[in-house]
């Protein structure tokens, strides 16, 4: 055990680069976890800048206009699609999911009737006694969650000042870190000691496999977001925006995400239509842009970008989930990203005893 952690230290620390290297991260890691409040807003800034560069690079490469006006269009076209999704899409989805949370009750009593019939028999494997309890306990849980859900809501007005301070600081720091994109980079380099160059190709990058993830990951959320509201929709199914929404963050952790999103689909859709032709039918294609998204639009978005393995991503979103809450959660992939990044690219000295 000892001759392994040796030849580790060996072959991962002992050259100056690599030490620079490891030092450097340390001392970004150390900041970010005591200032997280601090820093978070410029940290979201960071991560939607990275999505839209993708984009101001492709006209960039595509159109013979001058740079920044490239990011003034897409930076416009940004705040628009954002005030549309904040104050018409995102209240729609608020409603849906009220009135979710309200016929969730209604839906548990109507299981309760269907699963009484088939355990009205002497042979069954669960009593009628039992099935009741479950169903209360699961009425109490979500009364809870409700009660939880508006206690939060109310709580949360009183931080709308925070709030509106997002909302302006953010968009700012955004415009900023594309306008000013090769400025900022370059005094970013200035922290990097000259004669190390393995901290700077370090930097080079993780700032092409973070940003190329984030945007692809964004692309795809977006694909799948649209199609299944559009399908959702087409077909009257209850509650189509929210669902639609949430199929789209399910891409977030492949098979785990799909799977867990497919139990409200397949709940509402049934006590929607029982199981007439219209439930097959959403279930279907639920199923078909699942199967469409990992094997058609996932090869094609993460060919040249890092893909984590779905287990990666779930850890990343409990480990910093725990650690920082909410904001955990929101920075758990690209912390993941990043983290699979380094290891990939750390180089490793060849030591002979």
């Amino acid at each position: 055990m000892f001759k392994f952690f040796k030849d580790w230290y060996e072959s991962h620390l002992t050259d100056p680069n690599q030490v620079a290297l490891a030092l450097i991260i340390l001392s970004i890691t150390l900041i970010t976890y005591i200032l997280l409040s601090t820093v978070a807003p410029i940290l979201v800034a960071i991560i939607l800048a990275y999505m839209l560069e993708g984009v101001v690079g492709r006209f960039n490469e595509s159109s013979n206009l001058r740079r920044e006006a490239i990011v003034l269009f897409v930076y416009v076209s940004f705040i628009a699609i954002s005030i549309v999704t904040l104050f018409l899409l995102i209240p729609i989805m608020l409603e849906q999911l009220t009135l979710f949370i309200k016929a969730l009750p209604l839906m548990l009593e109507r299981g309760k009737a269907l699963l009484l019939d088939f355990t009205s028999n002497d042979n069954s494997f669960i009593s009628e006694e039992q099935l009741t309890n479950i169903f209360s306990t699961m009425n109490s849980e979500i009364s809870m969650a409700g009660r939880s859900i508006i206690s939060y809501s109310i709580s949360s007005a009183g931080s709308i000042f925070g709030i509106m301070i997002y909302m302006l600081i953010v968009p700012i720091l955004i415009f900023f870190f594309l306008y000013d994109k090769e400025q900022i980079h370059g005094w970013f380099r200035k922290f990097f000691p000259e004669k190390l160059d393995l901290s700077k190709k370090a930097y080079a990058e993780l700032d092409l496999k973070i940003g190329n993830y984030i945007r692809c990951k964004l692309i795809e959320i977006i694909i799948v977001w649209i199609a299944s509201t559009l399908f959702f929709a087409m077909f009257g199914l209850n509650y189509a925006l929210l669902l639609g929404f949430l199929c789209g963050l399910s891409v977030i952790i492949p098979y785990v995400g799909a799977i867990a999103v497919t139990i409200p689909i397949i709940l509402i859709a049934y006590f929607q239509w029982g199981t007439a032709s219209d439930f097959w039918y959403i279930l279907i294609i639920h199923i078909l842009i699942q199967v469409i998204d990992g094997n058609v639009v996932v090869p094609v978005l993460f060919s040249d970008a890092v893909n984590l393995h779905p287990l990666a991503i779930l850890i990343s979103i409990l480990f910093f989930g725990t650690i920082w809450g909410i904001w955990g959660v929101f920075f758990a992939i690209p912390l993941a990203v990043l983290m699979n990044t380094l290891i990939n690219i750390w180089p490793r000295t060849d030591y002979k005893a």
